[in-house]
């Protein structure tokens, strides 16, 4: 007997509509939704872990225990080493039945949950607010109001929360957001120190094992125009979905290619776990915030797909293997995303058969297609890219003076509009559309040509996969820092941080991570330079974005380093085969908000990190 993933089909319109996935501050609008989600996902994570659809076993799909799910058993080969598809073309698109499966678990939970209200009135009102019920992404690369946190504060600012019980009782309970607690947790199970002694899941944590979720949404706070700006550069210059979808090498794209949503999946991997359970494959999908953080990479997916829709998965033989798929074995889009079930009678669902998020009873607010054409729906998720992403984008209306737990968090806000680590004016005065408030910046700086064509800049960086056997961070700088390797991550002059997210190759049971170790396998990340760049102009230590003036000036100022999860500094020199290169690209700006910037071809500029330990010279491969 098999578990048929359908994902949530209530709420469907005559109009082709469903409903849609909101981000999580959204969400917390509705406080009827807000409290049955609190309610569910509680009760969700005290279902007893040997059951199917527990939280726990759900959770173990992404990689521990290493143990069949659903009676999907392993490949010919007999790896044991999860099912998911990292570093794989089939990422993106393994992930969506993924989060469908747990969100049709959560949703039953929560129907179950309004069905118990006694008070009459208060069953008819939760039972109407519960068929609407969808998962919650958290929008990571969107700027956040003033005196708001980068991680939402839902999170982490309390770690307990008030609901309304189906007795009709307001009543505190534990935040299931601010941590899973395992019931038991089973050192055969999850055998790997520390997380063999973590009684929950933790972020960033001490040495007493305690979350400091205060350091990591500093962190995200000061990496968060990287977030920002990749996803831009990903929706308007990366056409092709084998660029788009993984972190994987391919040699030959001349600089183009590096950035992937798997790469920036992976930073938030790292800076939200530093050491705790996000930050290592095989434990990640326990914290709650997994959840969260790959539901917005499955958005930034439709999205992608909004804007692309002519490009696909294609048929590739697997770089590496996973529970059911061994290496070269054929990965296309009729390849079957083990273990998720279709239908009873054993089908598996297929990266064609999940290419749209209706087929799961879901949408995105900027992926709503009914009710207009095709035209205007393509204009309109153009537009709502503009406006969250751009590199003037503000914060949307609709966060101003959100709330969190009840109450306005007050606490850290997040920076200006454009005005990154090294400006003291920043650019919050420009009013208007985002493309045309760029534009206009971009123009009165002098930074485009007579035809509108500036030059946007990158750090590309590549690296062997499992270089250090474990997950590790990658630190680039524009001007000085500190020496003090803690502190690399919250840096002034930090433009980005960028995590390589693995497995410990030399103590997991994943004979894949082995594999990959075994056969060198390389990924790629990018991190975008040109807002820092700008605010240097603004400064007025850069002259222009023009290679004769950036060349010397990165050439001096341009830096990285190398750091474990421990904050353990490791020499460049140390990294097998890390090597980090600057391109840049003739980009013409948008005339309107509808619209998106033209990308020219991707320039390598060597002597910027020739002679560098781990830079790129006139001799190496990109």
């Amino acid at each position: 007997m098999t578990f048929t993933i359908t994902g949530v089909q209530s709420g469907r319109g005559s109009d082709g509509s469903v409903p849609l996935r909101l981000e999580i501050r959204e969400l917390q609008k509705n406080a009827d939704l807000w409290n049955l989600y609190l309610l569910g996902l509680d009760r969700l994570q005290k279902v007893g872990q040997n059951e199917l659809t527990s939280y726990y076993q759900l959770s173990g799909i992404h990689g521990r225990p290493y143990t069949p799910w659903d009676n999907v058993g392993p490949s010919s080969d007999g790896w044991f080493n999860g099912y998911c598809t990292h570093t794989s073309n089939l990422f993106p698109t393994w992930h969506r039945p993924y989060l469908a499966v747990y969100e049709q678990a959560l949703y039953a939970t929560i129907q179950k949950i309004a069905s118990e209200y006694v008070d009459t009135t208060l069953r008819n009102k939760y039972t109407a607010a519960a068929q609407k019920f969808r998962i919650p992404y958290w929008d990571w690369a969107i700027a956040v109001p003033s005196g708001q946190p980068t991680l939402p504060a839902a999170l982490w600012s309390s770690k307990t929360v008030s609901v309304v019980t189906p007795q009709g009782n307001t009543t505190s309970m534990k935040n299931p957001l601010y941590s899973y607690a395992f019931h038991p947790l089973s050192t055969t199970d999850l055998p790997d120190p520390p997380f063999s002694q973590y009684p929950e899941t933790v972020r960033y944590p001490d040495g007493a094992g305690q979350s400091r979720n205060n350091l990591v949404d500093q962190q995200l706070r000061n990496s968060r125009t990287t977030f920002r700006d990749g996803l831009y550069t990903l929706f308007t210059a990366y056409n092709r979905f084998d660029w788009f979808s993984n972190k994987a090498w391919m040699p030959g794209n001349g600089g183009r290619g590096y950035n992937s949503i798997e790469s920036i999946h992976d930073q938030i991997h790292g800076l939200v776990g530093n050491g705790g359970h996000m930050g290592v494959v095989d434990y990640s999908a326990f914290d709650p915030i997994f959840w969260l953080h790959h539901c917005m990479v499955d958005r930034a997916v439709a999205i992608w797909q909004a804007l692309w829709p002519n490009s696909w998965v294609e048929s590739h033989p697997a770089r590496t293997g996973t529970f059911t798929i061994a290496q070269g074995d054929n990965e296309g889009p009729q390849s079957p995303l083990t273990p998720f079930h279709s239908s009873a009678s054993g089908n598996f669902w297929t990266s064609d058969s999940s290419r749209s998020t209706k087929t799961f009873g879901y949408a995105y607010p900027e992926t709503v297609d009914w009710g207009v054409t095709p035209q205007q729906y393509l204009r309109n998720v153009q537009t709502a890219v503009s406006r969250l992403y751009s590199r003037n984008a503000a914060p949307p209306s609709s966060l101003v003076k959100s709330t969190g737990l009840g109450a306005v968090f007050d606490g850290p806000g997040d920076e200006k509009p454009l005005h990154h680590h090294h400006g003291q004016h920043g650019l919050q005065e420009l009013k208007g559309d985002a493309s045309h408030a760029i534009s206009d910046l971009l123009s009165k700086l002098g930074l485009t040509d007579k035809d509108g064509v500036y030059k946007e800049w990158f750090a590309n960086i590549r690296v062997k996969k499992y270089a250090l056997n474990e997950s590790f961070f990658i630190h680039v700088f524009i001007g000085e820092f500190s020496s003090e390797p803690f502190s690399w991550s919250f840096e002034p002059k930090l433009v980005g941080t960028h995590c390589i997210f693995v497995n410990n190759p030399t103590t997991t049971q994943c004979a894949k991570c082995k594999d990959d170790n075994d056969n060198q396998i390389h990924v790629t990340a990018s991190i975008p330079l040109t807002t820092t760049l700008i605010d240097c102009i603004k400064d007025g230590e850069l002259r222009s974005l023009k290679p004769a003036d950036v060349e010397p000036f990165l050439v001096k100022n341009l830096h990285w380093r190398v750091t474990k999860m421990n904050d353990e500094h490791v020499r460049r020199e140390d990294v097998p085969e890390l090597l980090v290169s600057i391109v840049s690209v003739d980009v013409k700006k948008p005339e309107d908000e509808d619209k998106f910037p033209s990308w020219g071809d991707f320039k390598i500029h060597p002597s910027i990190t020739a002679g560098r330990p781990s830079g790129l010279g006139d001799n190496d491969d990109v």
